[in-house]
């Protein structure tokens, strides 16, 4: 027993070192979480003074829409915001048609849901269209709970009124206290759609996985008749992602936040609620756990989603849904949140690790291809025929490339431990391979930026031209290694031109009598790369 407290110590002093970073205090996180704090207290006010149903939408949308900057979170709230309206234009003419009419509501959300899912995917602007088909599928979920049409009708409006107001609020909170971005903006992207729209079935497989899961989460909740965990089809919805690792990790967030916000949720009821008889006592518990979700949810994409679902349970549990004026004090809806949020993930989990995977380790891989290829390029700067003070601004973009890419592959390697193990094809690499092929990037790509530094190059100026040739010689000896990485059929080829490559600079180096920075650190990529794969 002693023997395994000491292995699982340093574990749990890892997973704690982790747990502090991501946790650390910055001065834009703190500006962020005033942010979201006040925003959070001030659609408390709102709503309660006004008497705005559904204060839960409201105050969880500030979590929402915020973002990392004022730039991106006027262009994510004008963007949903019109999503949000023509999401409920459309709700509204549908149930024209659907109201009283289960047999062509339900297939109309399952359709609505599909194309949103799909459109998410492949179209430039996805997000618009996903927030378009949840807002249709979850105004249309409601219907049979409603008994008239125009109660139906006042209440979708009224959630209009509550995205909207909260949307508009976020957006000036942020334009007035968040600065600006300094860099230029990201171009807009060219075209409609992501280049591999029509050829690739992922896009379909991965709108009918979510379809199927959320279906299935309503049918069952509307079967038991216990709509108190319809967050399961919200969390079918809302934890959908490309790969199944990234689903099931977006997924273990949403329910650490829920239980979070669920525990915090009914301790207010239990123990503060009773205590409370004015709205400043209200406003000051929305701000204490606004600044705990908040400090979470402004922090890396690692955690960032647990800040949100702490928000999402504890307003959605604490406010009723057509009653602003006060607090609920029913713990029944508590326990209802949380186990719908807990069986979606259970739900979405068995779907896509399941019916059609997408595997992180095929990500990884295709990652890695594209980054191993820049690397190469890369590689082969400076040379003899090129003047040093022109080798810096090529080597600069593809620096910035390959490190973005190794940044995403680095992601997919943590995603992978979540995913079940597959038969693995006998000409595919294995998660092991992949991941210690990404290290040796990482470390190529340490050496090569060096040598594209200033001081690197000044050194290579320094060189004479027989000893450029020859160095200039072992990198493009080196950059074919490196393409060739991954099993290949030019793999042995490559390495014993690396070899000879190698042999013919030691000889030159030992001739001539040279020495340096730059030669200790080729020597040091030359052995890199002949581990690589």
């Amino acid at each position: 027993m002693r023997a395994h407290f000491q292995d699982a110590q340093p574990a749990l002093i890892g997973w704690l070192d982790w747990l502090r970073r991501e946790l650390a205090p910055s001065h834009e996180r703190k500006v962020r979480t005033l942010i979201l704090i006040c925003g959070a207290v001030l659609c408390v006010i709102i709503s309660t003074v006004l008497q705005v149903p559904e204060l839960a939408v409201s105050a969880y949308m500030v979590f929402f829409i915020s973002k990392e900057n004022s730039r991106i979170t006027t262009m994510v709230g004008v963007l949903g915001l019109i999503g949000i309206t023509i999401g409920i234009a459309v709700s509204l003419l549908l149930y024209q048609l659907t109201y009283g009419h289960p047999e062509w509501r339900i297939p109309s959300m399952a359709i609505v849901l599909f194309l949103g899912m799909y459109l998410f995917r492949v179209l430039v602007l996805g997000p618009l269209m996903f927030l378009l088909g949840f807002v249709i599928a979850i105004t249309q979920s409601v219907g049979e709970l409603v008994p008239s049409p125009e109660l139906l009708v006042r209440i979708i409006l009224w959630i209009w009124v509550a995205l909207a107001y909260a949307v508009a609020l976020t957006v000036v909170l942020n334009l007035l206290f968040l600065p600006k971005p300094t860099g230029p903006p990201k171009p807009l992207p060219k075209g409609l759609f992501v280049p591999d729209a029509f050829t690739n079935p992922a896009h379909v497989r991965f709108a009918l996985k979510v379809t199927l899961a959320a279906m299935f989460c309503y049918f069952f909740y509307t079967g038991v008749d216990w709509f108190g965990i319809h967050t399961a089809f919200i969390t079918c919805v809302f934890i959908g992602l490309e790969t199944a690792g990234a689903t099931l990790y977006k997924g273990l967030l949403r329910a650490i936040g829920c239980c979070i916000g669920g525990l915090l949720a009914f301790f207010s009821i239990l123990v503060l609620i009773p205590h409370m008889e004015t709205l400043a006592s209200l406003v000051i518990l929305v701000a204490c756990v606004s600044a705990i979700a908040g400090w979470v949810g402004t922090g890396s994409e690692r955690i960032a989603y647990a800040g949100l679902q702490i928000a999402f349970a504890f307003f959605y549990s604490l406010f009723p849904g057509f009653q602003p004026y006060a607090p609920d004090t029913d713990l029944t809806n508590v326990r209802g949140r949380v186990v719908g949020i807990l069986f979606g993930v259970v739900v979405m989990t068995f779907v896509f690790q399941c019916i059609w995977p997408e595997r992180a380790r095929d990500r990884l891989r295709d990652i890695l291809r594209q980054a191993l290829a820049q690397l190469a390029r890369l590689l082969a700067i400076p040379s003899p025929a090129t003047p040093a003070n022109e080798a810096r601004p090529k080597a600069e973009p593809l620096i910035a490339g390959i490190a973005s890419a190794l940044e995403k592959g680095r992601r997919q390697a943590e995603l992978m431990s979540l995913e079940t193990n597959e038969p693995r094809l006998r000409d595919s690499i294995s998660s092991g391979a992949l991941e210690a092929m990404l290290l040796g990037a990482e470390r190529i790509l340490a050496l090569a930026t060096w040598l594209a530094s200033d001081s690197g190059l000044q050194e290579w100026q320094q060189m004479p031209l027989e000893a450029q040739a020859a160095e200039s010689a072992l990198r493009d000896a080196i950059a074919r290694r490196v393409e060739h990485a991954a099993p290949h059929e030019g793999a042995r080829d490559a390495d014993a031109n690396l070899s000879q490559a190698f042999a013919r600079l030691t000889e030159t180096i030992q001739r001539l009598s040279l020495e340096g920075g730059r030669i200790s650190r080729i020597s040091q990529m030359t052995a890199e790369a002949r581990h690589l794969g």
